[in-house]
């Protein structure tokens, strides 16, 4: 009895998994119920009769994805293989990537807010539009400088609810002004108040990581001077977040050019369920590990070389 038992299981099995057939198919075939089918199939995986192979093209970048997982407690990260692709075509690859995992994070009603940054705008320009409901893009930071270019917070989160048929706010502000006195004054404008009140209550941030060099962005389109970019790194800083600038260990510091900052606080970013960062490049991967590092980050979108630094550095501080 047990022989003919297996024996039919396997016929079944070869009819489902060879031949194609659906279960109900193989059901009237032999006479019995779909159900039984179901169970015939389930006790083949579990007995062994069936093995199920999955041949996951992306291995690789599933074994780093799993690594800083573990090391970092997020709750996801995406790592892109951009093998020897040059700069540009590795960012649109990152791009592609980022967009595709939005559009399955977003619901209906959800309010999302914006950093600035090129790899943002990069990213608002694959969206697609889905079956998302009433989406609310809202910037995190005031504007980068003067200069009129399309990666600006206003900009991307602008991009993002025209993409995704979604409505935006705006945040008629610079990133940065000449004193505390000056921050505390626009702060009391009630349109500002009210498009930072709306980005620390997003369900979702949309952030870069900035690294603390002249090169940098950030640096260049806010016009930091010699002495201020010098003060940020005496102070210890790695990278910036929004208005924060933090250190190796993902601790906020030079708190006095974040107190001239306008947009969301660190404090308030941190609160917000669910923080996507997009960032990549080995110039980068001191400021991305502190993020990490500093829990500053819920999920990560990166390459496979800039990943596999930080899992280096990661290794060396830790000790294995």
């Amino acid at each position: 009895m047990e022989k003919e038992r297996l024996r039919l299981m396997v016929k079944v099995c070869q009819l489902y998994f060879h031949e194609g057939l659906n279960q109900q198919s193989i059901a009237n075939k032999y006479g019995i119920s779909r159900t039984q089918v179901s169970r015939m199939i389930s006790q083949a995986k579990n007995e062994g009769v069936v093995e199920v192979r999955i041949r996951n093209p992306f291995s690789n970048e599933a074994a780093v994805e799993r690594e800083l997982l573990k090391r970092f407690n997020l709750r996801d990260v995406i790592v892109v293989d951009t093998d020897k692709s040059d700069t540009g075509r590795s960012d649109d690859l990152l791009a592609k990537a980022g967009a595709a995992f939005l559009e399955t994070v977003f619901n209906d009603g959800d309010v999302i807010g914006v950093m600035a940054g090129k790899s943002i705008n990069k990213l608002a320009n694959e969206l697609k539009e889905t079956q998302r409901k009433e989406l609310k893009f809202v910037p995190l930071i005031g504007g980068w400088g003067a200069e009129g270019v399309n990666w600006h917070s206003n900009s991307n989160a602008s991009l993002m609810a025209e993409q995704m048929k979604g409505s935006h706010f705006l945040l008629h502000s610079p990133a940065i002004v000449s004193s505390v006195e000056t921050r505390f004054l626009l702060m009391e404008e009630r349109e500002i108040q009210n498009v930072i009140t709306m980005a620390s209550n997003a369900n979702v941030a949309i952030i870069g990581i900035g690294e603390i060099a002249e090169s940098a962005t950030f640096v260049q389109s806010i016009n930091l001077n010699e002495s201020e970019l010098s003060s940020i790194a005496i102070a210890g800083a790695v990278g910036s977040i929004c208005t924060s600038f933090i250190n190796e260990k993902g601790e906020e510091v030079a708190m006095d050019l974040s107190a001239k900052m306008i947009g969301l606080s660190g404090e308030s970013l941190k609160k917000i369920p669910q923080v996507i960062a997009l960032a990549r490049g080995a110039v980068k991967a001191d400021a991305i590990h502190a993020s990490l590092t500093g829990s500053w980050v819920d999920v990560l979108i990166t390459d496979m070389e800039t990943a596999q630094i930080i899992i280096e550095k990661e290794k060396i501080i830790g000790g294995k």
